[in-house]
C-alpha cells in the first residue's frame, strides 16, 4: 500500500479579485494564475515553495483578457535558447479571444528567476466566451479551444507567429466547457453543459486541407473495445419517413421488413434473394387515427400487428397486407403488443393499467390481466409461450403463467419483481439461453429510464438477476436479442446511439452513432446480419453487421494469428514469429511477401478495396489514424472491407518450410 501525504507549502495572496484559473508547467518551474478582472500573473514555483522566498510574481499581464481569464495551458514542448528557456502559453477569456504567448525564463541569480512575456497572436473566431484551451501534448503546434457558442475549434501554428483554425467541431447542444487531448494525440475529448462527453478521433496529421474525422463520418466506424474483439458496422440503407419512426420488425426468412411511426402509417418492404429490398406496392398502410406506437410480426410470419394511441390494435395478413380484424381496448391508448411463439395469442399493454390477450384465429378476448397500479409500458411472451411479462412506469415487472395449448392464463401474476429499474421499465425481450439443452432456461432483457439494460434468468417460475449493461447516457428505448441466439444483444437510447453488447461479459462491442438521431427501436434480421434502427428524426437505418458465416453465432473476433481458421498453440506461435522475423531480414524474400506499409513479411495478408495486399494489423492501424485512402495510390478507398489473401498466405507457408529445410 502506498500512502500519499500532502502538506501545505505556502499560502500566497495572489490577486485582488477571485482567481478563475491556475496552471503549472510540466517541469514545475512556472505557474500561471488568472482572475475575474482579466489579470494574469506568472510565478516561479521554486520561490513559491520556499517558505522564506519572495511572494511577488515574475510578471503581470494586466490586459490579458478583458472581463476575466477563464483558462490557460502551458505547452509540454519547450526550447532552450541563449536567452533562457522558452515556453508557449495559451489563454482565453470572456472577451471571446484565444491568445498565444511566448514566455522566456532565465535565472537572475542562484535563488531567483526573471521572465519576459510577449503576446504572439490574438485569435478571433468564437462568437461567445471562450471557456477552455489546451495544447496537444504530442504536437506542440496543435491546440484547441471551447466556447459558450457550443463549438470547439482546432488550431495549428503554421508559421512562427501565425495560427489558423483547421476545423470547427459542432456536436454539443449547450455550452462546451472543457477539452483535452490524449497523450498520443490520437483522441480529443470535449465536455459540455448538455451532460455529454464527445470523444473525437483525431487520427492523423492536420494541415489546411485535412478535416477532423469524427464518429459520424461516412456513418461507419471501427472500434477496438478489447484486444481480442473487433467489430465493424457499416450503413446499408437509410429510409426517410414523414415523421418519427416508433417501431420496426423483420419477418422470419428475412422476407419482410415493417416499420411504423408518428405519421399514423405502416410501411412494408419486401426482400429478394440477393438481399435487395423494395417497398411493397400496397404500402403505406393506413388504419389508425393516432400515432402507431408499436408493431410486430408473428413468429409464423403470417400476421403482423400494429397498436396505437387510438386504443386500437389491428391484425394484418402479412402476405396480402389486408386487415384480418381490429381489437379495441377499454379506454386509454395501446402502447405495446406481443405475439406468442406459436402465433396463436396476442397481448396488448394499455395506458389504463390493463393487459388484454386475444386469440388470433377468432379474435376472441382470452384474458384481461390487472394488478398493475400504473400504466403498462411493455409486454412480451416468452419463447415457449409459457410466460407473459409486463413492465410498468414505476419500474417493476410482473410475469403470468400461460398454458400454451389451452390458452389459459393465471388470473394473478406468479412473479412480481419490484424496482427492476428505478425510474421505469421501457422495453423487454425474451430468448432461450440454450435452445438445445433441457431444461431450457430463458433469458429476459429489460431496458429502463435509468439508462440501463439488464438481463434476467427465468427458470421454473423463478427469476434471477444476471447482469446490467452500463454505457448509455439516457433512457433505453428498445432492447433486442438476435434471432435464436443470445451471445450478444442490441439496445437503442435517447442518447442518440445504438449499442451492441456481449451478453456473457457485459462488454460494449460497438456504438452506432447515426449523427444526431434519437433512436427509438431496433430489430435483427432473421440471419442476424442486418440491424434496423428507427429514429425520431424521420429516418430508419439499416446496418450491416459482420457476423461469422458459420451459424451467425457471434460478432467476429479478430487477431493476427488466429483469424480465418489458423489455430496455433503458444509454442507454434513462437516458432512462427521467429521464422517470420528471420525471413523479414532475409535479402532473398520475394517482394510480394512484404507489406508495403510495415516493410515486414505478411503475418495476416488481406486484400483491400484498392486491390492491393497489406497486413491486416497495419491496415487496422491505418484506419484508426483516420486515413481512408489507399496507402499505395492515395486514392479514396471505396470501403474498409478486407478479404484474406489466402494465395499469399499459403505461399508464405511454403516458403517458410523450404527455408527451414535449406537450413
Amino acid at each position: 500500500m502506498v500512502a500519499l501525504r500532502c502538506a501545505m507549502s505556502k499560502t500566497v495572496t495572489a490577486h485582488e479579485e477571485a482567481i478563475s484559473m491556475v496552471c503549472c508547467s510540466i517541469d514545475s518551474r512556472i505557474m500561471l494564475t488568472g482572475d475575474t478582472t482579466g489579470v494574469a500573473k506568472v510565478w516561479s514555483v521554486s520561490e513559491l515553495t520556499d517558505t522564506c522566498g519572495k511572494t511577488t510574481p515574475l510578471n503581470i499581464l494586466f490586459d490579458c483578457h478583458d472581463m476575466g481569464v477563464n483558462s490557460a495551458d502551458i505547452s509540454t514542448v519547450t526550447t532552450i535558447t541563449n536567452k533562457g528557456k522558452v515556453y508557449s502559453i495559451l489563454t482565453c477569456g470572456n472577451d471571446n479571444l484565444v491568445k498565444i504567448w511566448q514566455l522566456t525564463l532565465w535565472k537572475k541569480n542562484a535563488g531567483s528567476h526573471q521572465c519576459a512575456v510577449i503576446m504572439v497572436q490574438s485569435l478571433k473566431g468564437h462568437s461567445s466566451i471562450v471557456t477552455s484551451v489546451c495544447f496537444c501534448g504530442a504536437d506542440a503546434t496543435l491546440f484547441a479551444s471551447t466556447s459558450m457558442d457550443k463549438t470547439t475549434r482546432i488550431w495549428r501554428m503554421v508559421e512562427k507567429n501565425n495560427a489558423v483554425c483547421l476545423q470547427v467541431l459542432e456536436g454539443h447542444t449547450r455550452y462546451v466547457n472543457t477539452c483535452g487531448f490524449s497523450q498520443d494525440g490520437l483522441l480529443f475529448a470535449t465536455g459540455s453543459n448538455d451532460k455529454s462527453v464527445i470523444v473525437w478521433d483525431v487520427k492523423g496529421h492536420f494541415d489546411l486541407n485535412v478535416k477532423l474525422h469524427d464518429s459520424s463520418e461516412d456513418l461507419k466506424s471501427t472500434v477496438n473495445v478489447r484486444r481480442d474483439i473487433q467489430v465493424e458496422v457499416s450503413l446499408r440503407e437509410k429510409v426517410m419517413f414523414t415523421n418519427a419512426v416508433n417501431s420496426c420488425d423483420f419477418s422470419n426468412e428475412c422476407k419482410y421488413l415493417v416499420a411504423a411511426g408518428s405519421d399514423k402509417t405502416i410501411r412494408v418492404w419486401n426482400f429478394d434473394e440477393n438481399g435487395r429490398f423494395e417497398e411493397c406496392k400496397d404500402s403505406p398502410l393506413y388504419a389508425h387515427h393516432y400515432s402507431v406506437q408499436h408493431m410486430v410480426i408473428s413468429p409464423c410470419s403470417l400476421y403482423m400487428a400494429s397498436c396505437s394511441l387510438d386504443g386500437m390494435t389491428v391484425i394484418w395478413d402479412l402476405n396480402t397486407l389486408k386487415q384480418k380484424g381490429s381489437l379495441h381496448t377499454e379506454y386509454g391508448g395501446a402502447r405495446s403488443c406481443s405475439f406468442s411463439s406459436n402465433s396463436e395469442l396476442i397481448a396488448v399493454a394499455c395506458d389504463n393499467e390493463i393487459i388484454f390477450v386475444w386469440k388470433i384465429e377468432t379474435l376472441q378476448l382470452v384474458a384481461k390481466l390487472s394488478g398493475n397500479d400504473e400504466d403498462v409500458t411493455c409486454v412480451s411472451f416468452s419463447p415457449d409461450s409459457r410466460y407473459l411479462m409486463s413492465g410498468c412506469v414505476e419500474g417493476h415487472f410482473r410475469i403470468w403463467s400461460v398454458h400454451p395449448k389451452k390458452h389459459i392464463i393465471s388470473e394473478t401474476s406468479t412473479i412480481v419483481y419490484d424496482k427492476a429499474h428505478e425510474i421505469g421499465i421501457t422495453c423487454a425481450h425474451f430468448a432461450f439461453k440454450n435452445p438445445s439443452r433441457k431444461p431450457r432456461s430463458i433469458l429476459m432483457l429489460t431496458g429502463g429510464n435509468d439508462a440501463m439494460v439488464k438481463t434476467w434468468k427465468l427458470l421454473d417460475d423463478r427469476i434471477d438477476f444476471k447482469m446490467k449493461f452500463v454505457g448509455h447516457g439516457s433512457d433505453i428505448t428498445c432492447v433486442k436479442f438476435p434471432r435464436h441466439i443470445t451471445t450478444f444483444l442490441a439496445s437503442t437510447s435517447l442518447d442518440k446511439t445504438a449499442r451492441i453488447w456481449q451478453t456473457k461479459t457485459g462488454d460494449c462491442l460497438h456504438v452506432i452513432d447515426p449523427k444526431d438521431a434519437i433512436l427509438t427501436c431496433c430489430s435483427f434480421s432473421s440471419n442476424n446480419k442486418i440491424l434496423a434502427t428507427g429514429s425520431l428524426d424521420k429516418a430508419m437505418f439499416l446496418w450491416n453487421l459482420p457476423l461469422d458465416d458459420e451459424g451467425a453465432t457471434s460478432i467476429r473476433k479478430s487477431t493476427s494469428l488466429e483469424a480465418y481458421g489458423l489455430r496455433l498453440n503458444d509454442d507454434d506461435r513462437r516458432d512462427l514469429e521467429v521464422a517470420l522475423s528471420k525471413l523479414s531480414s532475409s535479402t532473398d524474400t520475394p517482394d510480394e511477401f512484404i507489406c508495403p506499409i510495415t516493410q515486414q513479411i505478411f503475418r495476416d495478408p488481406v486484400i483491400c478495396s484498392d486491390g492491393h495486399t497489406y497486413d491486416r494489423s497495419a491496415m487496422m492501424s491505418w484506419f484508426r489514424r483516420g486515413k481512408f485512402s489507399s496507402p499505395l495510390t492515395n486514392e479514396p478507398l471505396v470501403s474498409k472491407s478486407m478479404t484474406p489473401n489466402t494465395t499469399i498466405k499459403e505461399a508464405i507457408s511454403v516458403f517458410i518450410q523450404q527455408n527451414r529445410q535449406r537450413k
